[in-house]
Formats: structure tokens, sequence, C-alpha cells
């Protein structure tokens, strides 16, 4: 059993030791990303896996003529809606492909300062997938609230399994 004096002779020069760290970190400034200063409405209007391109298309459209001047680049399934282009912009964002299988989805549209930016998702089929051999082109059309200024698209990629 050791004397009473060591074990506070001890708390003591613990304490002495890590109190200036504690101290120290009381006057530093802690910034914590809040994230988007706001978040844009979006709607998913159309989509599809075939089109004329071999190159990514990230457009942000902002009136009929250049909607209809990219349309007969991809081939959507379905009709386009029609759009009130005083209030919304369109995104169409297309990934040529090796094979099937592969899905083009926005997750968000946000803005940070000046910096408007289309996050959106690139699923590819995994390994154990069974997936049509031939060249694609998954696109989606979306409808979003309007701004203005330089739209930049985010893509991040995603590696999904069939289970099989």
């Amino acid at each position: 059993m050791q004397p009473k004096g060591l074990k506070q002779q001890i708390l003591s020069t613990i304490t002495f030791l890590i109190l200036p760290f504690f101290l120290a970190a009381c006057g530093t400034e802690v910034f914590l990303d809040d994230g988007p200063d706001e978040v844009f409405f979006f709607e998913p209007i159309a989509m599809g896996q075939q089109g004329a391109v071999r190159d990514t298309l990230e457009l942000i459209l902002r009136d009929q003529a250049t909607l209809e001047a990219a349309l007969p680049k991809v081939q959507p399934f379905g009709e386009i809606p029609e759009i009130d282009w005083s209030q919304m912009m369109v995104g169409l964002i297309a990934i040529p492909a090796e094979s099937g299988g592969y899905i083009v989805e926005v997750q968000s549209v946000e803005r940070t300062g000046e910096e408007v930016n289309v996050h959106y998702q690139l699923a590819v089929p995994g390994e154990d997938c069974i997936t049509v051999q031939a060249l694609a082109l998954p696109h989606q059309i979306v409808i979003i609230r309007k701004t203005e200024g330089n739209v930049t698209f985010v893509r991040e990629r995603e590696r999904y399994s069939c289970g099989m």
C-alpha cells in the first residue's frame, strides 16, 4: 500500500501535465460546416438508357429552345412535361457506359455562397450483376427551381450488388 502523500503527488503531477492542453483548447476557434446556405427544389421528369452521344453531358438548360436542342442527344422514356421557364430550369445528366445496369440519379441541389452544386450519383452494377452487354447512356432529366449564376455538377460513384 502506498502512502497517501505519494498518491496526491502523482495526481498533482498528472493534473499539472494535462491542464495546459485543456487551457489551450479553450482558446481555439472551432469552425463547423453548417452545410449548404440554401437547398433547391428539384424533381425528376425523365430518365432513360439510350442516346446519341458518347461524351458525358452535364447541362443546365434555361429555355425551351436549348431543351429541344438537347433532347435528340438522349432518348428519355415517356414525354417531357411542359416547363414553366419563368420559375424553373432543367438539369440533364447523361453518362456513357459500356453495359447496362448503370443508373444516374440526382441527390440534391444546393447553394453554398455563390456556388450552386447539383449532386448526383452514378450507380454502377457490381460484378455479381447480370447486365446487357451493349453501350448505354444512362441519363436523368430534372427540373430545378430557377437560379442565376454558374451551376457545377458533383458526381458520386457507388457500386451496388445484385446479391447473386
